[in-house]
């Protein structure tokens, strides 16, 4: 692995100046040309360069550590955020602690863990309900000049990811559901649907993913209604073509059973789509057509945006777009499954 002098010398610079390239919060008065900066940085790449973090840091009372929270849900999704997050931290020369939880007081241990660990910045899925006590210690994290990062808002609070008055200065990283559920409702009327229902056992989480997918239909002048346990089998013996949309893939999964149970086979003149693209979607028969959701891509980005944090920089909410996988539930008599729609 390439040190400052190495490269210095590769390039016959002064050491300084190469130092000041690879800074990422360089002094405002210690100039470098971008031209130079741009060699000095591919020329450090190319020689594996990695800074030493854990010197730097040091010297400021802090370990270079990123901490993360997130649900303690062992399914994909979790399981590519944290890919995401783990190549990206290691590339960057910083070690990942994770910690995992679903409770308010999971959160608080959390915080705790985090002021007592000297670390650098903090990655979380946000807290969905706060005793007053966490609210307080959290608040106080962010004002010490804390740097914290919340992922998937809008799908892990209710309404439509609203976040409490305090918390609304800090950045966010999303992924879009509503346009995801809006390519849902696209490709139902692409395939012929003339009438369109969502399913939400759980009302008062993912709104914006409802939303997504019932504007473009109302837009379209088509009626959308939300499907009800009660009403199940009238809809499986409608006779019109028949869009339905489970908000998440296991909701998905409780429709699919019932609709083999009642003879109906999705894709044919009832279509049926979720959303998550878990593993087992691919796997069904015939396979789940779902909204896929970039995690890999979250966790890498999330990463960027927080040692930027870290080193000075300010960053904006950002949203990330996901995409429809096609398969045979939607459309049962191609002959080809798996094409994506963006």
């Amino acid at each position: 692995m390439a040190n400052l002098s190495e490269i210095a010398a590769k390039l016959n610079l002064n050491v300084s100046v190469v130092s000041r390239a690879l800074n990422p919060n360089p002094d405002k008065n210690a100039v470098v040309r971008k031209e130079t900066c741009d060699l000095i940085r591919r020329t450090a790449q190319e020689m594996g360069y990695r800074p030493n973090r854990q010197a730097s840091f040091l010297k400021k009372g802090k370990s270079p550590t990123i901490l993360c929270f997130l649900p303690d849900v062992p399914n994909d999704l979790i399981a590519d955020l944290m890919f995401g997050i783990s190549e990206t931290a290691c590339h960057e020369n910083f070690p990942v602690n994770f910690l995992f939880g679903s409770k308010p007081e999971d959160f608080g241990r959390f915080l705790k863990e985090a002021e007592n660990a000297g670390h650098s910045g903090i990655l979380s899925y946000p807290p969905q309900k706060m005793p007053e006590e966490i609210r307080r210690e959290a608040e106080a994290y962010t004002a010490r000049g804390g740097k914290m990062l919340f992922l998937n808002v809008t799908s892990n609070t209710p309404g439509f990811g609203e976040l409490p008055e305090e918390f609304k200065k800090t950045p966010q990283l999303n992924i879009d559901d509503y346009y995801g559920c809006s390519l849902v409702a696209k490709h139902f009327l692409d395939q012929g649907c003339e009438e369109f229902y969502w399913y939400n056992p759980e009302s008062s989480y993912l709104k914006a993913r409802a939303a997504g997918f019932s504007m473009p239909l109302l837009k379209a002048g088509c009626s959308v209604r939300e499907l009800d346990e009660s009403v199940l089998e009238k809809v499986f013996e409608n006779k019109k073509r028949t869009g339905i949309f489970a908000i998440h893939d296991g909701f998905a999964l409780h429709l699919f059973q019932r609709m083999l149970k009642s003879g109906v086979i999705p894709g044919n003149r009832i279509l049926l789509a979720g959303f998550n693209d878990l593993r087992f979607c691919a796997q069904l028969k015939p396979g789940l057509t779902t909204v896929h959701q970039p995690m890999r891509q979250e966790g890498m980005t999330a990463v960027q945006k927080l040692i930027r944090m870290i080193f000075g920089g300010k960053e904006k909410n950002e949203t990330l777009k996901p995409y429809l996988v096609i398969r045979a539930s939607t459309n049962i008599n191609e002959k080809t499954n798996g094409g994506i729609i963006q």
